[in-house]
């Protein structure tokens, strides 16, 4: 009996400290918020060259609100992040990134600022595919390279032939990865927020692929417009 108490006891001892070396995952979430928000902001306002200054204003607010955030934790892993071994250069990186895409800015080459920027995203993006969180961000971040793709070569497209093609080709691509959003699993706080919008946006990327079909260009270029509103509308939800 003694035996077994103290076995009772050591596993109460090694629970409590392994715990201690994990922060909370939606403390970090949490916390992530803020600078993750202004991050938002340095790519929505680096995708056009006259919002500079605006820009300029959101990198820096990036960068010191990440400053905060990798202090926090960069040696304090929250838990699902426990097993990536580098995670404290990953915290770090954004910082860099930020740097890097200031001093672009201030050369004048914003579309190339825009570009370093992106890193950010998919640095957060493996992450979280590393510690199996399945993150409405990233559902979001999916349908962005299929829409990036799609209208790309949509608007490469110099007849109706080839912009059918281009719907035969990645049309149920587009479509597929849209409804995949819905699959995500935090979307309990903003459930409401998100099915409004992901329903608008299912009825706006078939009106855009109809007009692909057809190959109607001016309806094609038009309703691009809408599918893009969409997905900035359920990227710019925070699920925290």
């Amino acid at each position: 009996m003694k035996f077994l108490r103290l076995l009772a006891v050591a596993g109460l001892f090694l629970a409590s400290t392994s715990s201690s070396f994990a922060s909370d995952y939606k403390d970090f979430t949490r916390d992530l918020a803020v600078p993750y928000g202004h991050y938002r902001q340095t790519l929505m306002l680096t995708s056009n060259k006259d919002n500079a200054d605006k820009a300029l204003l959101a990198i820096d607010q990036f960068i010191r609100g990440w400053e905060g955030l990798a202090k926090r934790y960069a040696n304090d892993p929250p838990a699902p992040f426990a097993g990536i071994t580098d995670f404290a250069e990953k915290m770090n990186r954004p910082i860099a990134v930020g740097k890097e895409a200031t001093m672009l800015m201030k050369d004048g080459q914003v579309a190339r600022a825009h570009a370093v920027l992106e890193e950010v995203r998919y640095l957060l993006w493996g992450m979280r595919i590393q510690a199996r969180v399945n993150s409405i961000a990233d559902k979001s971040n999916d349908f962005h390279e299929a829409m990036e793709v799609v209208l790309g070569r949509a608007a490469e497209a110099k007849t109706a032939a080839e912009m059918a093609e281009v719907w035969h080709r990645y049309g149920a691509w587009l479509s597929i990865k849209w409804e995949d959003q819905a699959l995500a699993g935090d979307l309990g706080p903003i459930r409401a927020e998100f099915e409004m919008a992901h329903k608008e946006g299912r009825m706006a990327i078939a009106a855009y692929l109809d007009a692909l079909r057809q190959g109607e260009a001016d309806d094609v270029k038009k309703l691009a417009g809408g599918v893009k509103n969409v997905y900035k509308r359920i990227w710019a939800l925070d699920p925290r």
